[in-house]
């Protein structure tokens, strides 16, 4: 399951360079313009759609692999676990990052959500919060 994790990330990496030449990061333009990549050429739809399943397989596949880990007891030796869970960590931040990308409702609603969680940190929550969101809200 390893080498299959490793080909879809591989897959991920270069749908996601292709999809970033076409990306314009601006908040008011780039709901249109992910619609217009769905909507006017079936190669960029394509590309757009392996690039949306391609990292639900990734997620499957590396829970399958999670599970697997814990099934063998792989837990016991303390690198190889600590390694995995920060590839995990690392994983879902990357995840999280490409879902707020389009901006529609549901990506501002999960910003939103996620940063309040991050606001409700004692002592270092706000502070961390106007780091994160870079200023006092998210607009």
């Amino acid at each position: 399951s390893g080498f299959m994790i490793s080909a879809f990330m591989a897959i991920q990496i270069l749908t996601g360079i292709v999809l970033s030449f076409l990306y314009v990061a601006d908040p008011i333009v780039s709901f249109s313009l992910v619609m217009g990549l769905s909507n006017d050429s079936f190669y960029t739809w394509c590309l757009r759609y392996w690039h949306i399943w391609g990292v639900n397989v990734l997620f499957f596949l590396f829970f399958i692999h999670m599970a697997r880990s814990l099934y063998y007891s792989s837990y016991s030796k303390k690198g190889v676990w600590n390694v995995g869970f920060i590839l995990y960590l690392l994983l879902m931040g990357e995840a999280f990052t490409g879902y707020i990308l389009p901006w529609h409702q549901m990506s501002y609603w999960a910003a939103t959500v996620l940063t309040s969680v991050v606001d409700s940190l004692p002592v270092i929550g706000s502070t961390l919060y106007k780091y994160v969101v870079g200023g006092f809200g998210i607009t």
